[in-house]
């Protein structure tokens, strides 16, 4: 019987080894807070990018076999959730090229994150340079643009973003859910805002990744990029009196 409260997203899940699965409130308890603005924000543009520049369907592709390279290329990758920027600084200086080398999303990937080049030259996927030649899909305002839309975490970018790096979660087997749960419907996010269900996932995708970049620490790099990113931003426009 419906009592009048509704069940906290994600409150049957918890943690066992490195995946998420049911159920979660009895091991970890209370989430801690964990800033979009300052922490994911900086951690997760790279995917808003790739999404932005070649539409989310084709983005998410790009993303996905470019994250699957990564963990195949060595079995200590195999289970890393390779979302957030900062992760891909752990890597040896060279080896990110290497790995995208030659692939079919090679040049779209590079060619998407060519602000990140311009703007933010010691960003963790530096090396990921653009083929000489190739121009940058856009300039600072335009840049600015994505980042202030990233802001509202609510928004279409800011969740279709985030759903991708759930996706992430889940292709590197992370993260299970059961059947049933908002979360397990993930590909009906591209209806959001439009449908209620969407607006379900989208809160579900919120509340794992608060869970993710917080308390169990999955997905967060532990870097010190989030902050470069920002300093960095005043540098490039100083904040007004």
């Amino acid at each position: 019987m419906n009592n009048g409260k509704r069940a906290p997203v994600l409150g049957d899940h918890k943690r066992v080894k490195s995946k998420l699965v049911t159920p979660f409130n009895s091991a970890f308890g209370q989430m801690r807070e964990v800033s979009w603005i300052n922490m994911m924000i900086p951690e997760l543009l790279w995917i808003a990018l790739v999404q932005d520049a070649w539409g989310p369907r084709h983005g998410v592709e790009i993303i996905t076999a470019f994250t699957r390279d990564v963990r195949a290329s060595d079995p200590g990758r195999k289970h890393t959730i390779w979302a957030a920027a900062g992760k891909f600084a752990s890597l040896p200086f060279g080896e990110l090229s290497k790995i995208v080398a030659g692939r079919p999303y090679c040049e779209d990937l590079c060619a998407s994150l060519m602000p990140l080049h311009t703007h933010y030259p010691d960003h963790p996927m530096r090396e990921l340079m653009p083929n000489s030649g190739t121009q940058s899909m856009r300039d600072l305002y335009e840049f600015k643009e994505i980042v202030g839309d990233l802001i509202n975490r609510r928004s279409t970018m800011a969740t279709l973003t985030q759903a991708t790096a759930t996706w992430l979660a889940f292709d590197s087997d992370c993260l299970k859910v059961s059947p049933g749960l908002a979360l397990a419907d993930l590909p009906r996010i591209e209806d959001y805002p439009n449908t209620e269900q969407s607006q379900r996932i989208a809160a579900s995708i919120r509340a794992t990744l608060n869970l993710m970049f917080g308390e169990i620490d999955l997905m967060a790099s532990g870097t010190g990029w989030p902050v470069a990113f920002w300093n960095r931003g005043l540098e490039i426009e100083p904040c007004e009196d």
